[in-house]
């Protein structure tokens, strides 16, 4: 039995990596917690117990010496990824990491990763499975359907990339002059049905364990602000986090998987699927549903979890500013 459980967080500089950073030191768990990043200027590495720099994930055979290295100076049991960058080597190597290190990344399989990532595949998975999906046409592979598809769907559409994230590419477009202006010159796009934001959007986190256990689900009825959630309501939403717990277990998820949805007819209609923690984590944390202390006591620690239940509440982002002295600092920079 594991008496201290030693977990590395990558990223430790993101806004969740260091939402699990600074809940894990301070939780109930007896943990040490190791963070690591490619910028000596992130607070995670001065928040956890100790840190290291490592390369960027681009360099994958340095970025993959270094990461092991560290699994092996700190005996680490899992590993948290914490940078968007890093998830693709995570998936390609966590095999080898866990034989020489023995240490577990929690994330999902190539195949989930790539229907996530690509939101026609998000889209065709949805359909197939007989999930509720907005009406989604390819382009320009499904350009001789756009005439049908316009006639069927109706105005406002909106066009984006396949692969991407936040609204970088995004148009709302209401006409079909705008659509073919603005596609004409694009590759690797969708067209997409707009579902109106009138009964709120919504943003799910669902952990998920070994043989598809859901560990905890949380349903964020939240406020953007330049494509961030910047405030949230927590309610009876458990149609919508049974729904999307039903869509994780489907798609054979493990670990964090977040799911962004509108109502349509009062139905969840999933437009995206984020295979990883979120920016929203901290609000989960901080609403007493912990996704990486969950996924460590399940995980490693080989106890029985219950999903945690919430009360309802609104949560409310701050920012908060630190002070960090430069020798603790040039502890990173000079190495």
């Amino acid at each position: 039995m594991v008496k201290q459980v030693n977990v590395l967080v990558t990223g430790s500089g993101s806004l969740y990596g260091l939402a699990i950073v600074r809940s894990l030191v301070n939780g109930p768990l007896n943990c040490r917690v190791v963070a690591c990043d490619t910028d000596a200027m992130t607070l995670g590495l001065y928040l956890a117990h100790d840190g290291y720099m490592v390369p960027p994930a681009a360099d994958s055979k340095k970025w993959l010496r270094k990461i092991i290295d560290i699994c092996h100076r700190e005996d680490i049991h899992g590993i948290i990824v914490g940078s968007s960058h890093e998830i693709k080597p995570f998936v390609e190597n966590k095999e080898y990491i866990n034989q020489q290190t023995g240490a577990k990344v929690f994330i999902h399989s190539s195949e989930v990763i790539n229907i996530c990532n690509d939101k026609w595949l998000t889209a065709k998975f949805l359909k197939e499975n007989g999930f509720y999906y907005p009406n989604t046409l390819r382009w320009p592979e499904d350009k001789e359907m756009l005439p049908a598809f316009v006639e069927k769907v109706q105005f406002p559409l909106v066009a984006k990339p396949r692969i991407g994230a936040g609204s970088k590419g995004l148009a709302l477009l209401s006409s079909l002059s705008q659509l073919i202006e603005f596609v004409k010159d694009k590759s690797k796009y969708i067209i997409q049905e707009f579902i109106p934001d009138g009964d709120g959007e919504f943003t799910v986190g669902v952990a998920i364990g070994t043989e598809g256990r859901v560990l905890s689900s949380i349903a964020l009825k939240r406020n953007l602000q330049d494509g961030m959630t910047m405030s949230a309501l927590v309610d009876d939403y458990s149609y919508i986090c049974n729904y999307c717990q039903q869509v994780a277990k489907k798609i054979s998820a493990y670990g964090p998987i977040n799911l962004q949805l509108r109502l349509k007819n009062n139905h969840p209609y999933i437009f995206e699927i984020n295979p990883r923690f979120s920016s929203s984590t901290g609000m989960r944390i901080a609403l007493g549903v912990n996704e990486a202390e969950l996924l460590i006591r399940h995980e490693i620690l080989g106890q029985k979890v219950t999903p945690p239940q919430v009360n309802k509440a609104a949560v409310i982002r701050q920012y908060t500013d630190y002070v960090i002295p430069t020798e603790l600092i040039s502890k990173y920079t000079s190495s």
